[in-house]
C-alpha cells in the first residue's frame, strides 16, 4: 500500500479545531460532575480555560529513540550475549510480511491511511459507551495513537519513571494528550513512517516487543516471512499481549486468531479461500527463547559477566548504577569487546579437560586467562562451571579469574608464583642472576632482623611460632646447599628466596610487587611483603588475572598494561561511548625483565615445569606454584604474545589437598602429590600450544652483562 503523508479528508487545522471542541466538552462535563473544581466555577473554567490547556499541551512528537537490546561481541563480531529488559529487533517496514501489515491494520485501525491520527466516530462511540458502562470502557485509539501512548510508556521506562498512560488506566488528560500529540505526529511523519514504528514498538507478549523479536520468538523465522496465520495471531495479541499469548493460552489465542481473519476476510485482504485455509490451521509453535545475559552466552560467560561488571561500573554510561543497567538493557549498545573467539574456544577445552564440569565428583575447580601483554586486551577466560544462579555442584556466577570487586572470588593463595617477584627485586638491587647464594639455612631466630626500611624500628623480627624463630623448608631433599640465584628460582628452591630476601629490604620487594599490580584480590589491598610468609604467596589470595598482568609486565620488558575487555561501545544512533584505552606504564627496568625471562625460560627446560614445553626455545617462560598440603596449584607462563595464568584448586573447600581426589579422572596416590606443574601446568601447556602461535613468539632479548654476572665479577662458563 502506498505511503500518505497527511491524507485526512478533514484539514489538521479544522480537525484540531472539532478535536479541541470534544476535549473542551470533556474537560466541561468533567467540571459540571464537580470531579476537578467547585460547581461555582465550573461555567468560567470551561468556557476559557479548557481551550487554553488543550493549546499548551507539547506539540511536537518524534519517533524518538526506542528501547533496544545490547549486544556483546567478540573482537570479530561473533555474538557473546544480549542484554534486554525489552527483546526487540526493529526492521524497516519493507521486511515485514504484507499478510502481517494487513492484519494489524484490519483489527486495530482499518482507516489508518484515511484519517489524520485520530477517529473521530470511534472516540464518540467510545466515549457514550465509557459514560454509560464505566466498567466497561472502551478505547478508541488509532495505530497513530498507540505508537504515541507507547513511544510515551517507553521514554517514562527509560528514564525511570513510573509508566502513567498504559491502557484503560489513562484519565482524560492523558487522552487528550495522546489525541494532540498523534496530530503533530501526522504532520511529521508519513503513514508507512508510523506503521514501521509501532509494529516495531508493540508488546507481543512476554520480553517480546516489535514483530521481529515476536516472529522469531514464536516461529524462529523473520517477520518478512509470516504467514497469513501467523500474523493474524500476532495481530491478535496487540490487544492482551499475555491473554491472548498462544504459548500460555491456545484456545484463547486461536479464537482471537480467526476474529482477525475474518476482519481481514471482511477488509478484502485475504480471499474467501485464504480465511478457510488459515482459519483450519492450528497453532503450531517452534518456541525460541532469547535469554537475556550472560546465562544465555553459549561461550564465554563468565568474560560476559566482566564485561557487564565494567559497564555497570562506568559513569560513561550513567551516573547511578541504576541508569547504567538501563543503558545497558534498553540503550541498544553494541559492545565489541578483546575477546579472540578461537582463543576462549581452546581455553574452554583445555579447563574442561583439565576437570570435566560434568564429571567432577571432587568439586575441583579450575580456571584460565590469557592476555596480551603489548596493549592488555583480554583474549580468554575460563573455568570449569556453568554459570548460573541455580543449585547444582558445577553452577556458579563467581567468576574465578578476577577480583571481587568485579564479581569474581576473590583469587587463591599463589604459591610460588610469587618468587620472581622477590627474585625481580633481587636483580633491581644490583645483584646478578649467576650469584651464588647460600641456600642452606631453613631457620631464623626469633630476634633475626630483617632489613624493612618503611617500617618504624627500620627491621622486622619474625618469632615464628611460640617465640621459637621463623622457619621454613624445601619441597624437596637435596636443594639446602649453595646455590645459584636463577637456579634458585626456576627450581622453586624455597631456602634460595628467603637466601635472597634476607639480603633485601623487605619493603623494596613491596614496592616491586605494588609496582606490578599485585594485590589481595578480596580486599584490594597490597600485599605486605614484611609478612615472611607472603614470599611465598602464602598470606593474600591473588586473582589469575592479576598474576597475568604481573607476568605481561616480564614479557614485555617492563612495561605493563592494564588489562582491557572492551574496544569499542556504540549505540544504535551512532553514539561511541567514552572507554578506557590501552594504558601501559614502564613499571621495572627492561633489565630486570630480560632478567627474569631468562630465569623462567629456564623453568620449562631444566626447572620445576620441565615437562610443560611448549616448543618455543628462548620465546616462552613461566613459574609453577603450590601452596602447603597441595590445595591450591598453578602455572602462570608467557611469551611475548600471551601472558596465561591457569589455576586448579579449591574453591570451596579452600584447606583441602587436592592429593587423592579425581581430577581428570585420574587420583594422585602413595607418594605422588599434585604441584603446579601437574594439573596448571597440564591446562597452560594445552592452552599455550594452542593459541600461542596465533600471537608474537620471537625470543626474548638477552640479559645485560650487569644483570648476568656474579658479584664477584666472573660468569659461569657456557
Amino acid at each position: 500500500m502506498a505511503s500518505r503523508k497527511n491524507s485526512a479528508a478533514q484539514s489538521p487545522s479544522a480537525l484540531g479545531n472539532v478535536v479541541a471542541f470534544i476535549a473542551t466538552s470533556i474537560v466541561a462535563g468533567i467540571v459540571a460532575a464537580g470531579l476537578l473544581v467547585p460547581p461555582a466555577a465550573a461555567a468560567g473554567l470551561a468556557a476559557n480555560a479548557s481551550i487554553g490547556w488543550f493549546k499548551d499541551l507539547p506539540a511536537q512528537m518524534e519517533a524518538g529513540p526506542m528501547s533496544r537490546a545490547s549486544t556483546v561481541v567478540a573482537r570479530d563480531g561473533t555474538e557473546i550475549a544480549s542484554f534486554y529488559a525489552q527483546n526487540r529487533t526493529p526492521v524497516p517496514l519493507e521486511q515485514i510480511s504484507p499478510h502481517m501489515r494487513d492484519a494489524i491494520l484490519a483489527i486495530e485501525d482499518r482507516d489508518f491511511y484515511e484519517h489524520g491520527g485520530v477517529d473521530l466516530g470511534g472516540i464518540a462511540r467510545a466515549l457514550g459507551n465509557n459514560i454509560i458502562r464505566p466498567d466497561a470502557r472502551q478505547g478508541a485509539s488509532t495505530i497513530t495513537q498507540q505508537y504515541v501512548n507507547n513511544l510515551i510508556i517507553d521514554s517514562q521506562v527509560r528514564a525511570g519513571e513510573e509508566a502513567t498512560t498504559i491502557g484503560a488506566d489513562k484519565g482524560y488528560a492523558d487522552k487528550i494528550k495522546e489525541i494532540k500529540l498523534a496530530l503533530s505526529m501526522e504532520q511529521e511523519l508519513s503513514k508507512d513512517q508510523i506503521l514501521e514504528g509501532y509494529l516495531n514498538m508493540v508488546l507481543f507478549g512476554g520480553q517480546n516487543y516489535g514483530v521481529e523479536a515476536a516472529a522469531q520468538y514464536y516461529w524462529g523465522v523473520p517477520a518478512a516471512e509470516l504467514s497469513i496465520s501467523q500474523s493474524a495471531v500476532l495481530a491478535g495479541m496487540v490487544q492482551s499481549p499475555n491473554y491472548y499469548d498462544p504459548a500460555a493460552n491456545p484456545e484463547a489465542a486461536t479464537e482471537r486468531r480467526n476474529i482477525v481473519l475474518d476482519t481481514m476476510l471482511g477488509t478484502g485482504a485475504i480471499t474467501e479461500a485464504e480465511h478457510a485455509a488459515a482459519a483450519a490451521e492450528p497453532i503450531q509453535l517452534d518456541l525460541n527463547p532469547t535469554n537475556s545475559g550472560c546465562t544465555a552466552a553459549e561461550i564465554a560467560p563468565y568474560f560476559c559477566d566482566y564485561v557487564q561488571n565494567l559497564i555497570l561500573q562506568d559513569p560513561a554510561f550513567g551516573e547511578t548504577p541504576e541508569e547504567r543497567l538501563k543503558t545497558l538493557q534498553l540503550g541498544g549498545l553494541t559492545i565489541t569487546t578483546t575477546l579472540d573467539v578461537e582463543a576462549q574456544r581452546s581455553a574452554e577445552e583445555a579447563v574442561n579437560e583439565t576437570q570435566p564440569r560434568d564429571d567432577n565428583p571432587d568439586n575441583v575447580s579450575t580456571a584460565l586467562v590469557s592476555l596480551e601483554p603489548t596493549n592488555g586486551d583480554i583474549v580468554a577466560m575460563a573455568q570449569n562451571t556453568y554459570y548460573s544462579g541455580e543449585e547444582g555442584d558445577s553452577n556458579t556466577t563467581y567468576n574465578f579469574n578476577v577480583d571481587r570487586a568485579m564479581g569474581g572470588a576473590g583469587g587463591f593463595q599463589v604459591g610460588s608464583t610469587y618468587k620472581p617477584l622477590t627474585y625481580a627485586t633481587w636483580l633491581d638491587a644490583g645483584n646478578g642472576a649467576e650469584d651464588l647464594l647460600d641456600a642452606t639455612q631453613t631457620r631464623w631466630p626469633a630476634d633475626h632482623r630483617w632489613k624493612a626500611s618503611c617500617l618504624e624500628r627500620g627491621y622486622k623480627i619474625e618469632p615464628g611460632n611460640n617465640g621459637e624463630g621463623f622457619e621454613i623448608q624445601n619441597a624437596e631433599p637435596g636443594y639446602t646447599r649453595e646455590m645459584e640465584a636463577d637456579f634458585g628460582l626456576y627450581n622453586s628452591i624455597n631456602t634460595a628466596i628467603y637466601a635472597m630476601a634476607e639480603d633485601l629490604d623487605l619493603c623494596h620487594i613491596g614496592e616491586i610487587s605494588d609496582a606490578l599490580g599485585i594485590h589481595d584480590g578480596k580486599a584490594g589491598e597490597p600485599v605486605d611483603t614484611t609478612v615472611l610468609s607472603a614470599l611465598l604467596g602464602g598470606s593474600v589470595d591473588i586473582s589469575p588475572m592479576t598474576m597475568a598482568r604481573a607476568y605481561s609486565a616480564f614479557a614485555n620488558r617492563g612495561e605493563m598494561c592494564e588489562p582491557r575487555a572492551l574496544e569499542k561501545v556504540v549505540d544504535y544512533t551512532g553514539r561511541e561511548y567514552d572507554i578506557p584505552e590501552t594504558s601501559c606504564e614502564q613499571v621495572i627496568d627492561e633489565d630486570v625483565a630480560d632478567g627474569v625471562n631468562y630465569a623462567l625460560n629456564q623453568t620449562l627446560i631444566r626447572g620445576s615445569g620441565w615437562q610443560r614445553e611448549i616448543d618455543l626455545p628462548g620465546a616462552s617462560a613461566a613459574k609453577t606454584g603450590t601452596t602447603d598440603n597441595s590445595t591450591q596449584t598453578w602455572m602462570v607462563g608467557y611469551t611475548k604474545g600471551l601472558a596465561t595464568a591457569s589455576w586448579v584448586g579449591n574453591y570451596e573447600f579452600g584447606s583441602r589437598s587436592l592429593n587423592g581426589l579425581s581430577i581428570g579422572g585420574e587420583r594422585t596416590e602413595g607418594d605422588d602429590w599434585v604441584d603446579g606443574s601437574t594439573y596448571a601446568g597440564g591446562q597452560w601447556q594445552r592452552f599455550m600450544r594452542e593459541v600461542a602461535r596465533d600471537y608474537d613468539t620471537g625470543k626474548f632479548e638477552e640479559p645485560s652483562e650487569r644483570v648476568l654476572k656474579g658479584r664477584n665479577g666472573t660468569s659461569r662458563p657456557g
